[in-house]
């Protein structure tokens, strides 16, 4: 269970991180908080949410976004390290890599310092928790209309200190 979210927070982070890239490759610079905020709401398109439901969902996304990605620039992780992590996924996918040996292995293609790693770490958690807070705005009917893999980001983590429901 925890490979496949590790591995879903992963390809989350990958498709979050491509949509700034692209952008500023078509355009120069953009704002990485916007590019994450657009990919996360295709993620949601299939659900076919309400006006007021989308305009919530953004808003709170939105907030979190430009934390992420004020900390990250702060802290020194641009746009290049995160294309390397792209790129080390990409690869290490190809290579039949999971859960946390895909995890491991695009991280340290990012060549990230410990502080980084750190700051890193902590603005994926932070996506996940309103990930999830945004998944219980969600009907079952919405959550099923999209991919597997989209309807796990949008679910509670068993994870530290909480007892996995066997």
């Amino acid at each position: 269970m925890k490979k496949s979210i590790l591995s879903l927070l992963a390809v989350a982070a990958i498709l979050v991180n491509s949509a700034s890239l692209n952008a500023q490759e078509k355009g120069g610079k953009t704002d990485p908080a916007k590019a994450m905020v657009t990919q996360f709401m295709k993620q949601l398109e299939k659900a076919e949410l309400k006006d007021e439901e989308t305009a919530k969902i953004k808003d709170m996304f939105e907030k979190v976004a430009k934390e992420v990605a004020a900390k990250r620039s702060q802290s020194g992780i641009t746009a290049d390290i995160l294309k390397k992590r792209t790129e080390a996924s990409k690869a290490a996918k190809e290579a039949g890599k999971k859960g946390k040996e895909l995890q491991a292995a695009a991280e340290a293609a990012m060549g990230l310092t410990p502080d980084q790693t750190k700051v890193f770490k902590e603005t994926e958690e932070t996506l996940g928790k309103v990930r999830v807070e945004i998944g219980k705005l969600l009907t079952a009917e919405q959550l099923a209309k999209m991919p597997e893999q989209a309807q796990n980001a949008f679910k509670e983590k068993s994870g530290k200190g909480k007892k996995a429901n066997k």
